[in-house]
């Protein structure tokens, strides 16, 4: 597995996620991981499962009625990299690119960032 430094993957600063929401590949209507941090361009999060790299993926987040009026979104994303999680054995970090995304669920993910994020873990640029 590749793992690339945090200079290298992001341009935004992530926010760790206080909530814990379930991350579905949409077309298998299957969970695949738990959302670790997110901004408004990508996420990582926590999986049994390793992901091939640069791989396209439709996925869905739920959310919750204090951040949207629908009970989930749906976006395109791709795998970027991923790693062994430092703290639990057997599960792995993978890092996902958002390259598609209605506007409305933009909208919904910053909302989640907004109620969920926390602000004191942002990792540094």
């Amino acid at each position: 597995m590749e793992k690339i430094s945090t200079n290298d993957r992001r341009k935004l600063k992530r926010q760790s996620i206080t909530y814990y929401m379930l991350v579905m590949d949409a077309t298998a209507n299957k969970t695949i991981g738990h959302l670790v941090d997110i901004t408004s361009k990508g996420f990582m999060m926590d999986t049994q499962y390793e992901f091939p790299l640069n791989k396209v993926y439709r996925l869905r987040l739920d959310t919750t009625a204090d951040v949207a009026d629908k009970s989930f979104i749906e976006f395109i994303a791709m795998s970027k990299w991923a790693a062994p999680d430092a703290v639990e054995l057997g599960l792995f970090d993978i890092g996902f690119q958002i390259i598609k995304i209605a506007p409305s669920d933009a909208d919904i993910v910053n909302r989640i960032i907004n109620k969920y994020g926390t602000r004191d873990s942002v990792i540094p640029e």
